[in-house]
């Protein structure tokens, strides 16, 4: 007789809200030099220590391995919380860590992902809360100078928009349904 080893319930809770954001969000990717798609970050092992090690990242994974993962914010679903960053908090640290390296996601692109995971977590029932750009004291003078505005929406921007709109519905849509079918004891 083995041992079947089970992860508690905030372990498989958010191992099975991983899954779920992954199949909603599968077909996203946010643009800039290189496409990134959202994951969030599966728990490790098969117990949180009672939730303390249950935040999940929320990170954009790039299609290109050469090019750096962001992460964009986290998940606690034992607490019902999460945090997204803007894109402007985003750049700014990006500056803090990487003086002379191009911040290289898109705008407009992050913005509709951006408005996108907020609305999923929020009919999901988490609180979510919005890391704005940090203090401009902490960003050297010569890069908040140097920061260009952000480019005008233009045709090509509207239809990656209407692209990810249109595959976060449909993944919303898979996504209730896989989770409807487990409620059921499929």
């Amino acid at each position: 007789m083995g041992f079947d080893a089970k992860r508690t319930q905030v372990a498989q809770s958010a191992f099975d809200f991983a899954r779920y954001f992954s199949s909603v969000f599968d077909s996203v990717r946010v643009q800039g030099a290189s496409l990134r798609h959202p994951r969030l970050v599966t728990p490790e092992g098969m117990s949180t220590a009672g939730g303390k090690r249950a935040r999940q990242s929320i990170v954009l994974q790039p299609d290109d391995p050469a090019a750096s993962v962001l992460t964009v914010g986290w998940v606690d679903i034992g607490e019902r919380r999460a945090l997204l960053r803007t894109h402007g908090c985003l750049e700014t640290l990006h500056y803090e860590r990487f003086k002379n390296r191009p911040f290289d996601l898109d705008r407009g692109s992050y913005s509709g992902f951006f408005d996108q995971v907020k609305s999923f977590f929020d009919s999901c029932g988490l609180a979510v809360t919005v890391e704005g750009e940090p203090s401009p004291t902490s960003v050297p003078p010569s890069r908040l100078a140097s920061r260009a505005p952000p480019p005008a929406a233009g045709t090509s921007s509207s239809v990656v928009w209407l692209m990810t709109f249109s595959a976060f519905m449909l993944g919303a849509v898979v996504g209730g349904f896989i989770v409807y079918w487990r409620l059921r004891g499929h």
